[in-house]
């Protein structure tokens, strides 16, 4: 019983160590993100008050503005700026520009133009359409207000990948993965992290499956063989959009192992 009892007092202790780490590494995560979209929303600002970007307000205001003038703006903003997404959408929602996707120029755009104060809008995840494909992005969009009833709006965004985990420091034994739901179902190859393969990548399916009929935080152990020490604890963070759509999942990672020291 005295045996019983110390281990089951050290497996408690040692659980809420690594619930302690999980915390941090999640609240890393949280700073981290609020941090990056600070940033983002900065060069946005930056862009937007571009004397280039007023020039550009000023042409879009007038009747039947030539875009053409304009289409590669966005390319040479994002690339000044560090960031992966730019546009540049006209007070009646068409799109004049695009960094990521310049043939959608011309495109309507109307989500933007539904929002009336963009400036004191925080960063928010957002589907990417490319020409290859979609993506995940934390974006920010911000206006020029030069001419006061037709405003300019700029949204720039980063991608949500890899990069963005490597600039997570883990501790000991924890790791952190990123899934981005852009598909209904599960998809093995939207598992972002490393030293991730297509087996392990399934095993997160039921995990995945569950946030997307109801998004919310859980925590699951997941048995990579049949010793107990390779078994690994995932917390799950469903990650929304601006409509609470589930476009991603932050799972913090902890092996068995590491509670046995």
């Amino acid at each position: 019983m005295v045996a019983y009892a110390v281990t089951h007092y050290t497996q408690a202790t040692f659980e809420a160590m690594d619930a302690e780490r999980t915390e941090a590494l999640v609240a890393q995560f949280n700073k981290e993100f609020v941090q990056r979209g600070e940033e983002i929303a900065q060069q946005a600002k930056n862009i937007a008050e571009n004397n280039i970007t007023e020039r550009m307000a000023i042409d879009m205001s007038r009747p039947n503005a030539d875009l053409s003038l304009w289409v590669r703006d966005a390319i040479g903003s994002a690339q000044e700026n560090g960031l992966d997404y730019v546009e540049f959408v006209k007070y009646d929602g068409v799109l004049v520009s695009s960094a990521q996707f310049p043939a959608h120029v011309g495109y309507k755009n109307d989500w933007v133009t539904a929002v009336k104060n963009w400036n004191n809008t925080p960063a928010f995840l957002k589907k990417e359409e490319l020409p290859d494909g979609m993506a995940i992005s934390l974006s920010v969009v911000r206006t020029n207000n030069t001419v006061a009833d037709k405003s300019l709006y700029i949204i720039g965004g980063h991608r949500l990948d890899k990069n963005f985990l490597a600039s997570l420091v883990l501790p000991a034994g924890m790791r952190a993965l990123i899934y981005t739901n852009l598909d209904p179902g599960f998809v093995p190859t939207s598992l972002l992290g490393e030293k991730i393969d297509a087996d392990q990548a399934d095993r997160f399916a039921p995990l995945v499956e569950q946030l997307q009929k109801q998004p919310q935080p859980l925590v699951r152990t997941i048995e990579w063989t049949r010793d107990p020490a390779d078994a690994e604890s995932f917390h799950a963070i469903p990650l929304t959009g601006r409509n609470n759509e589930l476009l991603g999942v932050f799972f913090v990672g902890a092996r068995e192992e590491s509670w046995s020291g």
